[in-house]
Formats: C-alpha cells, sequence, structure tokens
C-alpha cells in the first residue's frame, strides 16, 4: 500500500536498558551492603539471583563474580525498581540478593548425626530471634535445630540476616507434631529439657552427662503445657534481678552454653564442630 512501511518490530524490552524485575516476596531477600557481602561470603549458593544497581557493578565486581561462580544469576536494576524491592522502608544501597528456597535436613539425617544437645524450638514467631537463637547454638558448638512446623519462623532472610552466618554451618530440620517428636527423640536416648522461667529445676544442677534436647517455647506464652507434661526436666534459668523472664533468645543462648561449659567448652571450636561431624 502507498506510504506502508512495512511491518512493525517487535515491541520487546530493550536489551541495552537495565531491567525492571518484579519484586519478590519480602520473605525472600536481603538487601544492604553489609547483609548481602556476608550472605555472600558464608553461603553464596544460596542466592538465586543478585540484583546490583546500573553503574556500580564495579564496585560490586568481587560479589558479582563470587554469585556467578557458584550458579546464580546477576541482573542490571534500575535505581527505582531497586527500591521498589527492598520496599520503603528499606535502604538497598544499590543490591539485592534474592535467596533460593532453604532446603531442610530431614529429622532422621539430623538424628543419624546424634547431636547434643539438640535444641527443639516450638513456637518462636519473631524470625530475628530465630536467628539468634542460630547463632548462639553454632557458637556453643552446637550442630543441628528441629523447629516445629506451625506457628514457628522458618530459615527465611531475617532469620538468616541475624544468625551472622551461623545457620550455613547447621542442620536445621523441621517436625509436624513437637510431641510425637519429642517421643521419637527419648526412643533415640534423650532426655527432653523444657526451659521455662518457673521450672523445678535450676539450669546450673542440669545433670548434662545425658544426651539431652532442650525444648524452648513462644515468645509471649513459653513452653506449651504438652511439652512440659512430656518434659524429662522443667529448667529454668536463676534470676536476680527484678523481670520474671528472659528474651527466648536469651535463655537459649545461655542454656547451650552453660551445657558447653560443663562439658569442657575450652574455644576450641574447630575440633567441637569435626566432634560433631559437621565438616
Amino acid at each position: 500500500m502507498p506510504g506502508s512501511q512495512g511491518p512493525r518490530p517487535p515491541r520487546g524490552r530493550d536489551p541495552r536498558q537495565p531491567r525492571r524485575p518484579q519484586r519478590p516476596s519480602r520473605g525472600e531477600i536481603v538487601f544492604g551492603v553489609e547483609p548481602v557481602r556476608e550472605l555472600i561470603t558464608v553461603a553464596p549458593r544460596a542466592i538465586q539471583s543478585l540484583y546490583v544497581k546500573a553503574g556500580a557493578y564495579e564496585r560490586f565486581n568481587d560479589e558479582i563474580e563470587a554469585v556467578r561462580q557458584a550458579g546464580g544469576r546477576v541482573i542490571r536494576t534500575e535505581d527505582d525498581a531497586l527500591a521498589r524491592m527492598a520496599g520503603s522502608e528499606g535502604r538497598h544501597q544499590g543490591i539485592i540478593a534474592e535467596i533460593r528456597e532453604y532446603a531442610y535436613t530431614p529429622l532422621e539425617q539430623l538424628l543419624e548425626l546424634k547431636p547434643d544437645p539438640l535444641l527443639v524450638v516450638d513456637g518462636v514467631t519473631d524470625p530475628r530471634n530465630l536467628g539468634a537463637i542460630m547463632r548462639s547454638t553454632e557458637c556453643a558448638g552446637g550442630l543441628g535445630l528441629v523447629l516445629a512446623r506451625d506457628r514457628t519462623a522458618g530459615v527465611t532472610p531475617a532469620a538468616v540476616k541475624s544468625s551472622s552466618g551461623a545457620w550455613i554451618h547447621l542442620k536445621i530440620a523441621q517436625c509436624g507434631n513437637v510431641a510425637q517428636t519429642i517421643e521419637a527423640l527419648k526412643a533415640e536416648g534423650y532426655w527432653i529439657v523444657a526451659l521455662d522461667p518457673h521450672g523445678e529445676t535450676s539450669l546450673y544442677d542440669l545433670d548434662v552427662t545425658r544426651r539431652l534436647a532442650i525444648v524452648v517455647g513462644s515468645e509471649d506464652r513459653g513452653i506449651r503445657e504438652i511439652v512440659r507434661n512430656s518434659a524429662d526436666f522443667v529448667v529454668g534459668i536463676p534470676m536476680a534481678g527484678r523481670v520474671g523472664s528472659l528474651n527466648v533468645a536469651v535463655a537459649a543462648g545461655i542454656a547451650m552454653f552453660e551445657i558447653a561449659r560443663h562439658r569442657g567448652l575450652n574455644g576450641n571450636a574447630p575440633q567441637l564442630v569435626e566432634v560433631n561431624g559437621n565438616r
């Protein structure tokens, strides 16, 4: 036809322009220079995609190469797209990591390693508390944790960030029914210790020569009655102040380190980890 200009070219994205990614769920990302660098240092394979501000590639060259070598993809992204991904309260600082879904260890495989003490987390909903629990567990020489599947935080980026890298050194399993899991642990030779502010046994009097499973409860209600009734020991931490209870992550950390102290913790972490078969 007269004046025809021929078929129009496809209206696809100009490959020269940075991508505008769809924002992942807030539970799937870690943002900010230091948190992302720390994640890349301890677990580069956990990163599915690394979003980097256009123009900042040279600044993040080491991080980009580490993610690529670990099998992740790197996406050049506009600043406004990064801001949308991080949310109105987040400061992305030019870099965001999207994390792969965490692969939990089957409970049977965890128990084959005979971790002692084994920490069971039932009802801790704040991922920052879970991250702090993971950090204390690993620093005290612990090997693994069991998380209740219901009403309990999972291994999310918020928990990963709060753990300061400890999560990558732990075997973490989930369980559906905590009461049944406690019975299974007893069958494996574990003595069940429920941490409770009103426990009749002092942590400092606990017999740590046994194989122990330490159960911690929720931030607000503590140990559930069914757990208390199933426990071999209900243990409290003596306190001298006027406040009636400790933060659950603090209490778990105190218990783990007190057990380690009685068992001869000497600061030689690599030796403890090797004995537990974690590396």
